[in-house]
């Protein structure tokens, strides 16, 4: 992840969330625009609770946030 630290600015921005899920029936996934960063993180942050996908998010200002990102930047329970 870029060393950009997010703000709570970005917070409130859109962002695109990918979540490819871990069954095999799915051959293509497509991003789906949310209204703000916070709900795409809070998605990131369900599904790899619940280890049923692999998110990735695209901020508003072109920050691609990894799977390995969220789980590093995922609050504790």
């Amino acid at each position: 992840m870029s060393k950009t630290q997010l703000g709570d600015d970005d917070l409130a921005l859109p962002a695109a969330l990918t979540l490819w899920p871990h069954d095999a029936t799915s051959k293509a996934v497509e991003p789906r625009d949310l209204p703000s960063l916070r709900e795409a993180l809070r998605e990131a942050y369900r599904a790899l609770r619940a280890g049923t996908g692999t998110p990735w998010v695209i901020t508003a200002g072109g920050l691609i946030l990894t799977p390995s990102d969220l789980m590093n930047m995922m609050p504790p329970l």
